[in-house]
């Protein structure tokens, strides 16, 4: 995983919590797509820039496909976990038009910017299997954790000071609306939008606006 910013050095990993709980929600949502291969999730807190990769590797296959998205956040605004909920809401809507389309699909290879939820974030896709990125990683002497990873503190102490006042949602029904109480008020004028809607409660952007 490489990041989008070039001061992003120091990172923790979303806490393994987060990490199940995001993969049980995109098992759930795309349960019919999923039967043919491994979800992988893969999270990174850097010190201004919230990370999130879910990759699709099919039975079979040495390519894995990844959905891949950055979002800016700040200590002090305190919005680590308002983030981490953007980011799955826009993983899931590029897996969405993955699966619908086949695998034919027009992704930026590298990070290209796009309006989402009132905020800027930043999509690519890539088709780095994880295993073997790690893998080579080690057999060429760069070893992740002690390059990046700072080991002076826990992924959960590092996202508890990011955040201390929100949770995630838990996994929810299909069928249900997943949106949190405070942006409730802002579901009419999303109303027109298609797509998942996994933590943050207002749904993805439509198709056509991730070209």
């Amino acid at each position: 995983m490489n990041p989008r910013l070039k001061s992003s050095k120091k990172w923790t990993a979303f806490p393994k919590e987060y990490s199940d709980q995001i993969q049980a929600v995109f098992k759930e949502n795309f349960a019919q797509y999923l039967e043919e291969g491994e979800l992988i999730i893969e999270g990174r807190i850097y010190t201004e820039e919230i990370m999130l990769r879910v990759g699709y590797l099919e039975k079979g296959r040495l390519a894995q496909a990844n959905f891949e998205v950055s979002m800016n956040y700040s200590q002090d605004d305190a919005d680590a976990v308002k983030r981490i909920h953007n980011c799955v809401d826009a993983a899931a809507s590029m897996m969405m038009e993955y699966f619908e389309n086949d695998g034919e699909v027009d992704f930026p290879y590298t990070w290209k910017e796009y309006p989402f939820q009132g905020k800027k974030l930043y999509l690519q896709f890539s088709t780095e299997n994880s295993s073997l990125e790690a893998q080579a990683n080690k057999l060429l002497g760069v070893d992740d954790e002690s390059l990046y990873h700072d080991e002076d503190e826990s992924d959960e102490d590092a996202l508890s000071r990011a955040e201390q006042s929100e949770e995630l949602s838990p996994p929810r029904d299909e069928d249900e609306d997943f949106s949190s109480e405070e942006d409730e008020e802002d579901e009419e004028s999303d109303s027109e939008d298609r797509g998942p809607r996994m933590f943050s409660g207002k749904k993805s952007k439509k198709k056509d606006d991730l070209h």
